[in-house]
């Protein structure tokens, strides 16, 4: 099957529904839990028209592929050579990687599970100096909705390479919902007044440390975490809902987004690389996440998000 034009297709079982949308870089449009006989919203709902406008930022859920987050002023130094990439945000960065707003093979389907394909070479318009194929397998099993990803390098040299998914949650589950509960399993955070971090990460101040669960204020956040291989976990007290995400070991890192003009729903990003973490290594900066594939190597890595009600 070598379909690029699907709009959506519907993964659901009789705890999850899970609407993807091939047509817009694989994203999600819309995740729901079947709570007391009612589907409500885990993830934040797509409006009207983001869909046909191609607009992923205001998916539920989108990916980062071949790199997370932001590579400071679209400049990436790799080893002796500099590549400029599009700018593609206002703050004047490359931001997200090349994948999202682009369509993607499905390869298979059925009721529970959905393979996609990316290949680079496929597309026009790429800025990314290194060509890549990519892979997502998302697939219900239970309660449980896991999200399996790969990035192979398909150029004839080693290149950097990175991956991540960048879900938004709800805040109120519920109408009984007056707070969310979050538990991080950081070690550091990513130093600096803007997205770009300015070094190696420190250790994570009070206001920001979510190792032991607790409220989730309004206040913005749009922070870079290292974080340990355990779970990270979210409540809704009131609606008596937990969610757990785990997620393997190459997700090293995670990012928080709490945005100031909506605060309804809030973003935790499991990502490979840190910020601008491909140019961070290149200039010594230790531990950033950021992995080198030699010609035909893979990165790849699943994340699992459960349901269970307490």
């Amino acid at each position: 099957m070598q379909e690029y034009d699907q709009a959506l297709i519907l993964l659901e079982n009789q705890y999850l529904q899970v609407e993807i949308s091939p047509k817009v870089g694989a994203s999600i449009f819309s995740f729901k839990y079947k709570l007391n006989d009612n589907w409500v919203d885990v993830m934040r709902p797509t409006p009207d028209g983001a869909l046909e406008n191609n607009e992923p930022g205001k998916f539920s859920s989108f990916n980062m592929i071949p790199y997370s987050n932001r590579i400071e002023n679209g400049i990436l130094l790799h080893k002796a050579h500099t590549y400029q990439l599009a700018i593609n945000t206002d703050d004047g960065h490359a931001i997200h990687g090349e994948v999202r707003t682009r369509p993607w093979k499905v390869l298979s389907q059925s009721d529970t599970r959905l393979e996609l394909e990316f290949v680079s070479t496929d597309y026009e318009g790429i800025s990314w100096p290194f060509w890549f194929k990519a892979r997502m397998v998302f697939e219900l099993n239970g309660s449980a909705f896991l999200i399996h990803t790969s990035v192979q390098n398909l150029s004839d040299q080693e290149v950097p390479a990175g991956m991540g998914i960048h879900p938004y949650f709800v805040r109120a589950l519920t109408e009984n919902d007056d707070q969310v509960l979050l538990q991080m399993p950081a070690v550091g955070v990513y130093p600096g007044e803007t997205p770009i971090p300015t070094g190696k990460w420190q250790p994570v101040p009070e206001e920001l440390d979510f190792n032991q669960s607790k409220e989730l204020t309004a206040a913005f956040v749009d922070k870079c975490f290292r974080v340990r291989h355990e779970p990270c976990v979210i409540t809704w007290p009131k609606s008596g809902v937990r969610l757990t995400m785990n997620w393997d070991p190459v997700y090293e890192h995670l990012i928080l987004y709490c945005p100031r003009d909506d605060q309804r729903y809030f973003a935790v990003e499991p990502v490979t690389n840190c910020n601008n973490g491909f140019n961070l290594a290149n200039q010594g900066v230790a531990d950033t996440g950021t992995v080198y594939l030699e010609p035909e190597a893979e990165l790849r890595g699943t994340l699992t998000i459960k349901i269970e009600e307490m």
